[in-house]
């Protein structure tokens, strides 16, 4: 899974021999070109989710300080994160921080690699052209006002087809930034056109009367092997399903698009995202991790034990499973292996950790669930508390157990009382911002969006003006980098909706529960046949995709079996989450190994027991409803 390759570290093989004069001169100007674009596409990002904070942040108060709520607040925030969502987009083609499985290309000889670059290039580029012409067209379509702002409504997605047109610019122009086949940009955007001329404008080549549905995984599964960025693979494979069926014209897909990725509920993505981002900038993540250390420090393995509690703990603030992984490698694998952890073990320990952020509130994975299957947020997130524990507790047991073996982390003496209080102390106001966000939206006090958008404030406030540990320019940095980062999930959301309509219209779900059905009508059966399922999907899928795609399919399967939906809400996102530590994808394996620069089928290889560990948790969350709705029940008083 390719996060964000920096060209720099790139081996020399791959940047080719020294550059003649002239070419370096070339490339100076394209970089010193495309380095202005960035300040200026990433200024306005930044400013965009700046905004986004200020107005959903202005209307809480507005609504609970003065009962008087900003009554075009909504529609602002949801224009504002398609600014994000779009601009976002050619930014992330530059930084490589799109979402993409590499794997298989990786491992093919030179020739080859560069000819599956091209085709991966093309399919971008095409893709891009669609959405450009899409763009274009609703702004030509829609028409009137848009009574709460008081503007025209073609605005709204006025900025799509000038981000599509810099992100082919950036495209045509990357191959010469990054010194090593400076045509092929170029090359695939001008195939890119002849393949739109010959398929949409001319017609020249026609597909029509093939099963779109056959038409878009053969799209999806090709343009995914060959590299292509994830979010970028579904929206090709959606235009290539109209070209073969005329389910959606070009224009309906980034309708559909738009529509997917700014639903209020999701505004919640943004914000806790930043909200993390500001919590590590601020350095309140280490106080978590002080306070871990005070818990579980003298246990056997107690580096390793304590990035497992440590995870736990930032979950509770954070909700993102990848910069959770970033994190960890960055603070704690070196002290592991300081300690005598070896480097695949320390790596494996903090990828496999690394996935409960996404399942103890306030997950991200959960949120986007609740948008895809209409379940409650604050159900889901009561329910992934206890799961979450069971997880953890695995990873300790296993921890120990391997420490054991391998004579990792002799058992030391226990922390002070004293010394614990104080390490709970330091950590309180974080892990206070937890109990806060989850209670407010278990009990109706405050809506998802609106606790990220405090969250966002509270770490403001804390990480700058209590401890003063980073300033205006640390402050614009972190806020670039989480707006890039909720641009790309954004736009995942919102590609998945195309998507995930050509499966709806073609009865897929219906076919798919009727083959689960024929099999056997037993929970206990249908539950292990959709968790097999899942884990397939969830070894070559990022999370988020196969959220989108594989809840739409098996939700209804699980309801029509009288399986809870929210049991079986969290049973996805456990089993899912598992697909992030196993080959060929395992995004929390690889961001582990390339940022302590591990050999990452060492990780894969020690990644094994600690697998077994969370199989062996996912079976008992699967098949004891009470582990995720126990707490719901206690609360509510109810079973």
């Amino acid at each position: 899974m390719r996060l964000a390759d920096d060209p720099n570290l790139m081996p020399e093989s791959e940047v080719g021999v020294e550059e003649s004069t002239e070419a370096s001169g070339v490339r100076g100007v394209v970089q010193r070109v495309l380095g202005m674009l960035d300040t200026i596409v990433g200024g306005t990002v930044t400013i965009a989710l700046l905004t986004l904070i200020v107005i959903i942040f202005t209307n809480v108060i507005g609504r609970y300080g003065f009962n008087n709520s900003i009554t075009w607040a909504v529609e602002a925030a949801q224009w504002l994160f398609v600014i994000v969502i779009f601009l976002a987009v050619p930014l992330a083609h530059r930084t490589r921080m799109h979402l993409s499985i590499g794997l298989l290309v990786d491992l093919l000889p030179p020739r080859p690699r560069a000819v599956a670059e091209l085709l991966s290039d093309i399919i971008i580029a095409y893709t891009t052209i669609m959405l450009l012409f899409g763009g274009w067209t609703i702004i030509q379509m829609v028409g009137g006002v848009n009574y709460a702002l008081g503007l025209p409504s073609w605005i709204k997605f006025s900025l799509i087809p000038i981000a599509c047109g810099l992100g082919l610019f950036y495209l045509a122009l990357r191959g010469i930034d990054e010194g090593k086949r400076p045509w092929r940009g170029p090359v695939a955007i001008l195939i890119s056109i002849a393949i739109y001329w010959a398929l949409n404008a001319n017609q020249f080549i026609s597909i029509s009367g093939a099963e779109p549905e056959v038409v878009m995984l053969i799209a999806f599964l090709s343009a995914l092997a060959l590299g292509s960025p994830v979010a970028f693979a579904m929206i090709f494979a959606a235009f290539m399903a109209n070209s073969a069926g005329g389910l959606l014209p070009p224009a309906a897909v980034v309708q559909n698009i738009v529509n997917g990725s700014t639903k209020f509920l999701l505004l919640a993505i943004p914000f806790f995202i930043t909200a993390g981002a500001l919590m590590n900038a601020g350095g309140l993540t280490k106080r978590l991790m002080d306070f871990a250390f005070s818990l579980v420090g003298h246990l056997r393995g107690g580096f390793a034990q304590v990035n497992v509690v440590s995870s736990g703990l930032y979950a509770g603030i954070s909700g993102s499973s990848y910069s959770e992984a970033a994190l960890g490698t960055k603070l704690l694998v070196p002290q592991m292996i300081k300690h005598g952890y070896s480097p695949a073990f320390s790596c494996a320990v903090t990828a496999a950790s690394a996935t409960v952020p996404n399942v103890i509130p306030p997950s991200i994975a959960l949120l986007i669930l609740a948008a895809a299957a209409n379940l409650s947020v604050g159900s889901l997130w009561l329910a992934g508390v206890i799961p979450g524990l069971v997880m953890i507790s695995a990873l300790m047991i296993c921890v120990y157990i391997i420490a054991r073996i391998k004579g990792y982390g002799i058992a030391t003496p226990r922390v002070g009382g004293s010394d614990r209080w104080r390490a709970f102390a330091k950590a309180l106001p974080v892990l206070g911002l937890a109990v806060l966000i989850l209670g407010g939206i278990r009990f109706g006090i405050v809506t998802p969006t609106e606790a990220g958008v405090l969250a966002v404030v509270y770490s403001w406030v804390l990480g700058m003006f209590v401890y003063r540990s980073y300033g205006i320019a640390g402050l614009w940095k972190t806020l670039s980098t989480a707006g890039v980062e909720a641009a790309m999930i954004g736009l995942l959301i919102g590609a998945a909706a195309p998507f995930a309509f050509v499966l709806v219209t073609e009865q897929i779900p219906q076919l798919l529960a009727l083959s689960v059905t024929s099999i056997s009508e037993n929970p206990w059966i249908a539950l292990l046949l959709m968790n097999l399922l899942m884990l397939i999907f969830g070894m070559f899928l990022d999370i988020g995709a196969a959220i989108l795609i594989l809840t739409p399919l098996l939700m209804p399967v699980a309801i029509s079996l009288g399986i809870d939906p929210v049991h079986f809400g969290i049973v996805i996102v456990v089993n899912l989450m598992l697909g992030g530590l196993t080959p060929p994808v395992g995004t929390l394996a690889f961001i582990t190994g390339t940022i302590s620069r591990t050999p990452v089928h060492e990780v894969f290889r020690a990644m094994t027991p600690l697998l077994v560990a969370l199989f062996a948790a996912l079976l008992l969350i699967t098949y004891v409803p009470a582990i995720s709705l126990g707490l719901g029940w206690l609360i509510d008083g109810r079973q």
